[in-house]
C-alpha cells in the first residue's frame, strides 16, 4: 500500500485545485489548500484529511498568515501544486494602469515563488518533492492583451528551470493546460475595462468550443510526477499539443531523453551565426 503523502494546493478554490483535491482525498492523501472564497471550497468543506486555510495571493499579509499557520503546525509536504491565476487587465500594455499590472505579476508569479521559497524546508526528505505550476500562452508567440498573465508564466517557465537545476531533491515542472472551461474566463466576460478582442475571444470559446477535460489535465500531471525528476524536471509540458498521451507516450520519451533542451524556453534563431561565413 503507498503511504500518505500530503499535497498542497494553492488556490484549491479554482475549479482545477477543487477537481485535483477531491482526486486526492480519494486516494486516500491528505490535503493542505489556500482558497479566497468559502463558497467554491464548499465541497471540500469538513472532508476528512482536507485542511482549508484563507489566503489572498493580492495580500502580502494574507501569504505570510498562510505559510505561518502550516509553519507553526510542522506539515511537511509531498506535492506542492499552485492554480493561482488572475487574467485582468486584459488591455494593451500601454491601456493598463501599471500599478494593476505589476499587480497582475506578482500574483501570478512572484507571489507563488513567495510561498514556494516560504515552504521549501517543509519538504518530505524520504523522496524527491514534486512542484507544479500552471504555464499560459506567450512562450512561442505575442499574446496581446494579457500581457501581464503571459509574462508571469514565463517567469515561472524559466523558474521551474533554473530551480530544477539547483535543487537534486525537487521535480518542478510547469503544465500548459490549454483552454479550459473553468470560472477564471469570468474575470474577462463581467469586467468593462476589457479588450474587445479579448472579450470576444473568450466569448466564443465558452459559447462554442469543448476545451481541455480537467481530467486530462490531472493525467497528464500525473504521469510526469511518475516519470520523475529526469524526464520532467524544468520542463514546460502542453496538455493539448504534446503527444504525453498512452499510443504516443514512449517516443517523447525518447525524445527527452535525447534533448535536455526540449520543452524548456530558448531563443529562437540562436544557430544563425552558423550559416553565416
Amino acid at each position: 500500500m503507498n503511504r500518505q503523502k500530503t499535497i498542497i494546493i494553492l488556490s484549491i478554490s479554482s475549479d482545477i485545485g477543487v477537481y485535483m483535491a477531491k482526486k486526492y482525498l480519494a486516494q486516500g492523501h491528505r490535503v493542505i489548500g489556500s482558497f479566497r472564497t468559502k463558497k467554491h471550497v464548499h465541497s471540500l468543506l469538513n472532508q476528512k484529511n482536507c485542511v482549508l486555510i484563507p489566503c489572498d495571493f493580492s495580500k502580502p499579509k494574507s501569504i505570510k498568515q498562510f505559510c505561518d499557520v502550516i509553519k507553526k503546525q510542522k506539515i511537511t509536504w509531498d506535492v506542492f501544486v499552485s492554480c493561482v491565476g488572475y487574467l485582468l487587465p486584459a488591455q494593451p500594455f500601454f491601456k493598463c494602469d501599471v500599478g494593476d499590472w505589476i499587480g497582475n505579476v506578482h500574483i501570478n508569479a512572484l507571489e507563488q515563488l513567495r510561498v514556494l521559497h516560504a515552504l521549501y524546508p517543509l519538504r518530505t526528505k524520504r523522496t524527491v518533492s514534486d512542484v507544479v505550476f500552471f504555464a499560459g500562452g506567450g512562450a512561442n508567440n505575442a499574446v496581446v492583451d494579457i500581457t501581464a498573465y503571459a509574462v508571469s508564466k514565463i517567469i515561472l517557465t524559466k523558474m521551474c528551470e533554473y530551480l530544477d537545476a539547483e535543487n537534486n531533491d525537487l521535480n518542478i515542472f510547469i503544465v500548459g493546460p490549454g483552454w479550459t472551461k473553468t470560472k477564471i474566463h469570468k474575470q474577462i466576460l463581467t469586467d468593462q475595462s476589457v479588450a474587445a478582442k479579448k472579450f470576444k475571444e473568450t466569448k466564443e470559446f465558452m459559447d462554442t468550443k469543448a476545451g481541455t477535460s480537467i481530467e486530462e489535465i490531472f493525467e497528464c500531471i500525473e504521469w510526469l510526477r511518475d516519470e520523475g525528476k529526469v524526464l520532467s524536471g524544468g520542463r514546460n509540458f502542453s496538455v493539448v499539443y504534446d503527444p504525453w498521451r498512452r499510443n504516443t507516450r514512449a517516443q517523447l520519451i525518447k525524445a527527452l531523453q535525447a534533448d535536455s533542451g526540449m520543452y524548456k524556453l530558448r531563443r529562437h534563431g540562436n544557430g544563425f551565426l552558423q550559416h553565416v561565413e
